[in-house]
């Protein structure tokens, strides 16, 4: 058996694209005793099964791999929060800054 292969203990579809009918998928799976996380693309094969592609990564599932990925989720949260809280205050500062003139 391969890790791809190895039995989902959590699962998610994070993103579903329905022009292309792929997905991209959170999954938590147990190897050899140990545990991954993986996001990864799956499609739809021609018997109308999801299957995992070779695209994507799987990373052990620790502590620090977790709190390292959960704070880059939060900073870009933050970031794209800031982002908009800034374009609501200051639009007219930014079109007049970054216009053609």
């Amino acid at each position: 058996m391969e890790l791809h292969e190895s039995p989902e203990i959590y699962e998610k579809v994070i993103h579903y694209d329905a022009v292309k009918d792929v997905q991209v998928r959170l999954t938590v799976s147990t190897f050899r005793g140990i545990e991954y996380l993986h996001i990864r693309k799956y499609y739809m094969d021609f018997s109308e099964e999801w299957k995992p592609s070779s695209e994507g990564i799987a990373m052990q599932l620790d502590f620090n791999n977790s709190r390292e990925l959960f704070s880059g989720l939060v900073e870009i949260l933050s970031l794209a929060e800031s982002k908009s809280i800034i374009e609501e205050h200051f639009k007219d500062l930014l079109e007049d800054l970054y216009s053609d003139s």
